[in-house]
C-alpha cells in the first residue's frame, strides 16, 4: 500500500504543477485570476467530493471498490489528456528589446519618474504580446512526443534546482503558505469528520459521514464564482485610478472579504466541535466557510505570485506543492493525539494560525511587495523562457 501511494504520487504531482504554467501560457493578465479559481476548484473538487463516494462505496460494496473506481476514472483522463489536450508553450521573441521602452506623458499629467524607473516598472508589470491573431491549435501541437529544446538538458537541471532557491523569494514564499493553510484547513476536518460525527450525539453513519462534504462543494463552488473575477475586477479597477498603470500588488485587497469568511468558519467549527453544537452549524457555517477560503484563498495568492513571476508559474507551483505536502502528512500525526488530549477546540486553533497567520502578512505584502520585487529583479527567473 505505501508502495503503491508512493508511484501514485509521483504520477499525480504532475497535475499540481503543470496546469498554473497552461493558465500563464495561455490567458491574458486580466483573465488568470478566473482561470486560476477554476483550476484550484477542479483541483480540490476530488477532495471534497471523494469521502462522499468513497463513504457509500465502502459501506456498500467495500473500500477496495473505490480504489477500482479510481483506476477507471484516472485511465479516462489519460486518454482525453493524450487525445484532446494540445502543446501550449510557445516561444516568443521579445517586444521589449534593449532599451526600446518610453514613457508617454500629457500636457495634464506630470510624471515625475526617471526613465530607468520607468523601465523598471514596465518591464515589471506590463506584458504585451508581439501577435494578436485567432486560430486552432496545429496538429503538430497534439503529438504525443514534442521535439524538446536544444539545450533541455540546462533547462532540465535548471528545473530542478529552481524550486529551491524560490524558498527564499518572499513573495512566492507567502503564496506557497497561503496555498498550503487552506488545503490543510481542509484536511484537518477531513481528519476529524469521522471521529465527531459518527459519535454521540450526530451517530452519522458512514454514508452522511461522506455527504457532509457537500457543505465544502458549496463553499468551493461559491468561491469559483466570486474569486477569480473578483480579484480581476479590483486589479482591473485600481490600474485605472493609477492612470492605466498596473501593479501586482492591486490584486490582493480580493483577499479581506475572504479573510473574514476564513475566521468565522475555523472558529465556529472548531467551538462547534468541543461544545457539540447542531450539526447544521458546524456544517453549513464550520465546512461550508472553509469550502469558500480553500477555493479563493490560494487563487488570488497563486494569481499574485504568477503576475509577479510569470517565467516561473510551475515552480512556484512546485514551492506551494511541498510546503502543502509536508505540513499535510504532519498533519496525520499531532491533530488526533492532541484532539484526544485537549479536545477538538485546540488543533482547530492550531490550524486557525496556520491559516489565518499568511493572510495576515497580505497586509504587509500590499504596501511593501513592489519593494520585495525589486530584490529579486536582477534574478536569473526573469530570463526564463515563458
Amino acid at each position: 500500500m505505501l508502495a503503491a501511494r508512493v508511484v501514485n504520487g509521483i504520477a499525480t504531482a504532475t497535475s499540481e504543477t503543470l496546469l498554473v504554467q497552461v493558465i500563464a501560457d495561455m490567458l491574458f493578465l486580466h483573465e488568470r485570476g478566473l482561470w486560476t479559481g477554476v483550476y484550484f476548484m477542479g483541483y480540490f473538487l476530488g477532495l471534497f467530493i471523494g469521502p462522499v463516494i468513497s463513504g457509500n462505496i465502502a459501506q456498500k460494496y467495500g473500500w477496495r471498490s473505490f480504489f477500482w473506481l479510481s483506476l477507471a476514472l484516472t485511465c479516462f483522463n489519460l486518454i482525453t489528456l493524450l487525445i484532446c489536450f494540445p502543446e501550449t508553450r510557445f516561444r516568443r521573441d521579445s517586444v521589449l528589446e534593449g532599451s526600446e521602452l518610453r514613457a508617454t506623458s500629457s500636457p495634464s499629467q506630470n510624471i515625475k519618474q526617471t526613465s530607468q524607473e520607468v523601465e523598471s516598472e514596465q518591464l515589471e508589470n506590463i506584458e504585451r504580446a508581439n501577435t494578436v491573431s485567432s486560430g486552432r491549435p496545429s496538429r503538430s501541437q497534439f503529438k504525443l512526443w514534442q521535439a524538446p529544446e536544444a539545450e533541455w538538458k540546462a533547462i532540465l537541471l535548471r528545473d530542478i534546482i529552481s524550486p529551491f532557491r524560490l524558498f527564499f523569494f518572499p513573495i512566492i514564499l507567502w503564496a506557497a503558505l497561503n496555498v498550503a493553510g487552506p488545503a490543510n484547513l481542509l484536511l484537518f476536518w477531513n481528519l476529524t469528520e469521522s471521529s465527531v460525527l459518527s459519535a454521540p450525539p450526530y451517530n452519522f453513519s458512514p454514508s452522511s459521514v461522506g455527504y457532509a462534504n457537500f457543505a465544502f462543494v458549496v463553499g468551493g463552488l461559491v468561491g469559483l464564482a466570486t474569486a477569480g473575477p473578483f480579484s480581476d475586477w479590483v486589479a482591473v479597477r485600481a490600474t485605472k485610478r493609477n492612470n492605466g498603470i498596473r501593479e501586482a500588488e492591486m490584486r490582493l485587497p480580493a483577499l479581506i472579504p475572504y479573510f473574514m469568511f476564513t475566521v468565522v468558519g475555523i472558529v465556529i467549527g472548531g467551538v462547534g466541535y468541543d461544545r457539540l453544537w447542531d450539526w447544521p452549524v458546524v456544517l453549513v457555517v464550520g465546512y461550508g466557510f472553509s469550502g469558500l477560503c480553500v477555493t479563493t484563498v490560494p487563487t488570488i495568492a497563486i494569481a499574485y505570485a504568477v503576475d509577479c513571476y510569470k517565467p516561473i508559474s510551475g515552480e512556484i507551483m512546485v514551492v506551494a506543492t511541498v510546503i502543502k505536502n509536508t505540513c499535510g502528512f504532519a498533519m496525520s500525526y499531532w491533530v488526533m493525539p492532541m484532539a484526544a488530549r485537549r479536545g477538538f477546540l485546540a488543533p482547530a486553533m492550531v490550524e486557525f494560525a496556520l491559516t489565518i497567520g499568511p493572510m495576515v502578512l497580505g497586509l504587509p505584502i500590499y504596501f511593501f511587495g513592489k519593494r520585495l520585487r525589486r530584490l529579486t529583479r536582477h534574478s536569473s527567473v526573469h530570463s526564463y523562457a515563458d
